[in-house]
C-alpha cells in the first residue's frame, strides 16, 4: 500500500440526522489528510456494490481456523475445521462527494481522556484486531429459496480507499487511506491518527481471504446451511432502526437511519446466484477458488491486499 506523509488538514462534514432530539447531532471532526490529495465534500456520496465481482469473486471450500484467530473470538467458535463461503465485497462511490468519516479515534473518545464513554457510536474498538471498526457499514446476507435469511458475523469495517472503481477513466487522487488505531498505553504505544472514507470515484474493497470475510456454512451456534442454490445479498449501508441510545446520522425518505447521507438509497444492493455443494474439494468449489489459498485470515486494515 502506497504511504504518504500526514498533515493536518481541517475539514468538516455536516451530516442529516434523525428527528429525535436526545440522539443527538453526529458530525465528523476535522481529521488528517494527506499531502497533495484534496477532499470534494461539495454534493453528496453515492454508493454501489459492484455485483460483478461478488459473482466471479465467491468460493466454498473447507479450511481450519486456528487457535488465535480473530474470526474465531468474533464469531465465538472454537479451533476446528468449518465450511467456508467467501466472497470479494467492492463499494465504489460513484456519487459527486466524497464519504468523510475522519479519525476514528475522535469519534471514539472525542475529548482525548482515554476513555471511550462519550463515544459517539460510529465506531467500536475491535479488541483483537487492536484497531477501530466502523458499524453497518454493510450487511451479508445468504438468502435460501424460502427467503430464510443467514447473516454472516461480519460486522466492523474500516473504509479507505483501496482502488480506482473505472480503471478506464481513473478519477482524481484518493485521500482516504488510513484506518487508525488506538492508544496502547500498556505496550507505550500511542494513538496512530486515522482518516477514513471514501473518494469520489474509488472504492473499498473486502477481499475474499480477510478475517470475516465469510459465512460459516456449519456453525455450530447456528442453523447449518445445507447445499443448493442461493442468493448471496451485499447491502451497503443499510438501513436499520436506531435503538434509543444509537447514533442515527442519517434518515431515508422511508424513515430509516443509515450510517451515512447518500444521494440514491435504492442502489446499495448487489446479489448473486451461487450453489453450495455437497463437497467443495481440496481447492474449492465456485469461480473464485484457487490451488493455494492463504492458511491464514489477513488482518482488514490499510494493509489489505485487494487481489
Amino acid at each position: 500500500m502506497r504511504i504518504a506523509r500526514l498533515a493536518a488538514v481541517s475539514a468538516a462534514l455536516a451530516l442529516a440526522t434523525c428527528t429525535p432530539a436526545e440522539r443527538g447531532v453526529v458530525v465528523a471532526p476535522s481529521g488528517p489528510q494527506f499531502d497533495s490529495h484534496v477532499q470534494d465534500l461539495v454534493g453528496t456520496p453515492d454508493m454501489i456494490v459492484d455485483a460483478k465481482t461478488l459473482a466471479t469473486s465467491w468460493v466454498v471450500y473447507d479450511h481450519e481456523i486456528r487457535e488465535g484467530s480473530c474470526s474465531l473470538q468474533e464469531a465465538n467458535l472454537t479451533p476446528g475445521q468449518y465450511r467456508l463461503l467467501r466472497f470479494t465485497v467492492v463499494t465504489p462511490n460513484i456519487g459527486d462527494a466524497d464519504i468523510y468519516i475522519g479519525d476514528p479515534n475522535r469519534h471514539w473518545d472525542p475529548n482525548g481522556d482515554g476513555d471511550g464513554s462519550d463515544s459517539d457510536g460510529l465506531f467500536e474498538n475491535n479488541a483483537c484486531h487492536r484497531h477501530y471498526h466502523f458499524r453497518n457499514y454493510a450487511l451479508y446476507q445468504l438468502i435460501d429459496g424460502s427467503g430464510k435469511i443467514t447473516k454472516a458475523r461480519k460486522n466492523g469495517f474500516c473504509m479507505i480507499d483501496v482502488k480506482p472503481y473505472n480503471d478506464g477513466a481513473p478519477p482524481k487522487s484518493w485521500v482516504y487511506r488510513a484506518c487508525g488505531r488506538p492508544a496502547r498505553p500498556e505496550l507505550g504505544l500511542p494513538e496512530v491518527p486515522g482518516n477514513q472514507g471514501i473518494s469520489v470515484g474509488y472504492a473499498d474493497e473486502y477481499y475474499k481471504w480477510l478475517a470475516g470475510q465469510y459465512f460459516v456454512l456449519n456453525d455450530p451456534n447456528a442453523d447449518p446451511v445445507p447445499p443448493g442454490e442461493y442468493t448471496l445479498r451485499i447491502w451497503v449501508n443499510p438501513p436499520f432502526t436506531a435503538k434509543r441510545t444509537e447514533p442515527c446520522p442519517a434518515v431515508d425518505p422511508q424513515g430509516f437511519c443509515h450510517m451515512f447521507k447518500e444521494s440514491n438509497y435504492a442502489n446499495n444492493i448487489g446479489q448473486v446466484r451461487i450453489t453450495i455443494p455437497d463437497h467443495p474439494g481440496k481447492t474449492g468449489f465456485g469461480p473464485g477458488a484457487e490451488s493455494n489459498p492463504p492458511a491464514d485470515d489477513i488482518v482488514d486494515d490499510e494493509n489489505r491486499p485487494d487481489k
